[in-house]
């Protein structure tokens, strides 16, 4: 199979596909970054942090975020990359996400942010997810 580089591509591939169904898992996407970061933040403010801890839980709030946004627009993922191209197109393109956050979530993925650069970015997805999907 070819390269994966572009929306388009994606569509092509088994990485993503339109379904109707996908808005519906929305409601426990959400909650469950919230609880990811509500971790993130307790691990980082007792102290006695484990930067892997708190980077990986704002990770997987980040990533519950990509996900429902992708969701509510009727797709679902098999493949990160297609995940995350989705959301470029439909939700960067359109000015209605600072991209600054899918390179957060990127530099989270691969644990290259301090603690408290992954709760502040996790922070800040958590939040436009909410303000996007009501």
């Amino acid at each position: 199979m070819a390269i994966i580089n572009t929306f388009a591509k994606c569509l092509d591939s088994p990485y993503l596909l339109k379904d109707k169904d996908a808005p519906a898992r929305i409601p426990e996407l959400l909650p469950r970054a919230g609880e990811r970061l509500d971790g993130a933040e307790r691990i980082h403010q007792a102290g006695h942090d484990d930067s892997a801890d708190v980077v990986y839980l704002a990770y997987e709030a980040m990533f519950c975020c990509l996900r429902a946004l992708v969701y509510a627009k009727g797709y679902r993922e098999l493949g990160l990359r297609c995940l995350m191209l989705a959301c470029e197109n439909l939700y960067v393109r359109t000015g209605l996400l600072d991209v600054a956050l899918l390179h957060q979530f990127e530099r989270a993925q691969r644990l290259k942010l301090t603690p408290p650069e992954a709760v502040e970015a996790a922070a800040a997805f958590v939040k436009r997810a909410r303000e996007l999907l009501g």
